[in-house]
């Protein structure tokens, strides 16, 4: 997650690596640091190397719930499955989280942006996560959230005190637009 003021990056959810911030597929997002501790204290013979494995390729969304697809994850929660939902839940409020405190940090948010895989192809987890942002005045249309049209959609209500927006990701470009203004600044030196 980044948190934008005055059309800069600000704040990022990541720390020193990719570990920190949101819950992802497989990572376990921000935790207490007494956690290492405690799995070290629980099993001495760990090593550095089975405790990154583990905080980086076992935790998240895959050791909560077993899956570290958000797609089966939504599938099994809708059934039924509580370690799914749980995770669901956990993801959703951890994000809704960082958005309170990026509301803060930015001096007023004027937009939540969904975005990426999750961001712009599960409404139901953008719901979830608008569900928890009540309190900043954010008003999700149900109609717009199902069926988001265009590059930029608008999936808010009018009256919704901050736009929520699904924006299309196209990275390929993105790194490919830096790459050339990068080769264009070369050149001219």
């Amino acid at each position: 997650m980044t948190a934008i003021r005055n059309g800069k990056s600000f704040d990022t959810s990541m720390g020193y690596t990719p570990l920190a911030g949101l819950i992802m597929g497989t990572r376990s997002g921000d935790l207490d640091p007494s956690v290492v501790t405690a799995m070290l204290d629980r099993n001495p013979a760990m090593t550095a190397k089975e405790l990154d494995t583990t905080l980086n390729k076992e935790s998240g969304l895959q050791g909560i719930s077993g899956d570290s697809d958000m797609r089966a994850v939504e599938q099994r929660a809708e059934k039924g499955d509580e370690k799914a939902q749980l995770a669901l839940d956990m993801a959703a409020y951890r994000l809704a989280k960082y958005v309170g405190g990026y509301h803060v940090a930015v001096g007023g948010a004027q937009a939540l942006i969904f975005t990426a895989g999750i961001g712009e192809n599960s409404p139901e987890f953008r719901e979830q996560v608008c569900n928890e942002l009540g309190a900043l005045g954010i008003k999700l249309d149900p109609e717009l959230n199902a069926s988001p049209e265009g590059e930029v959609a608008r999936i808010s209500t009018p009256e919704s005190a901050i736009e929520v927006l699904v924006i299309g990701t196209d990275e390929e470009r993105a790194i490919a637009d830096a790459t050339a203004s990068l080769v264009r600044e070369r050149v001219k030196k």
